[in-house]
């Protein structure tokens, strides 16, 4: 990977738990959590990515949706290194069901599945499990 690629991923809040999606790292050998999100398409804001690639992954639309902050990231994954410009969000779910399923079936464009879940702090501290991209933990519980 040589391109610098642009990201935006979204953090959803209820009670003391945040909505994080499960990934798997086969080089590594590593399971890992992440918001939901993924690439900034040509013509496309970030707060549109954000919006597009929620209604894609889980299909659900959201709302009051605010740019926390913006982090660079320098990654590796499945070996290959990558580097990431990552527009980080908080938005809240027009649909208030979706805060009361405990897990969330999620699909890439790839035709990848993943779930996504509702974390406490602790649940992510017991599981010891890496949130990426790093730098992210700051907005993950504070709004």
């Amino acid at each position: 990977m040589t391109a610098i690629k642009t990201k935006a991923l979204c953090i959803f809040r209820y009670q003391d738990k945040v909505l994080l999606s499960q990934g798997y790292d086969p080089s590594k050998d590593e399971i890992y959590f992440r918001p939901i999100g993924g690439g900034i398409e040509f013509g496309e804001t970030s707060t549109q990515a954000i919006a597009r690639e929620v209604f894609e992954e889980i299909q659900q639309q959201i709302r009051k949706s605010r740019l926390l902050g913006v982090l660079e990231n320098l990654f590796t994954f499945d070996g290959q290194q990558g580097h990431e410009i990552v527009f980080v969000y908080e938005a809240e779910f027009i649909d208030p069901h979706i805060y009361k399923q405990h897990h969330i079936q999620g699909c890439e464009t790839n035709g990848h599945t993943y779930i996504a879940q509702w974390l406490s702090r602790e649940q992510i501290a017991l599981n010891q499990y890496p949130v990426y991209p790093k730098g992210i933990e700051q907005w993950l519980f504070n709004a």
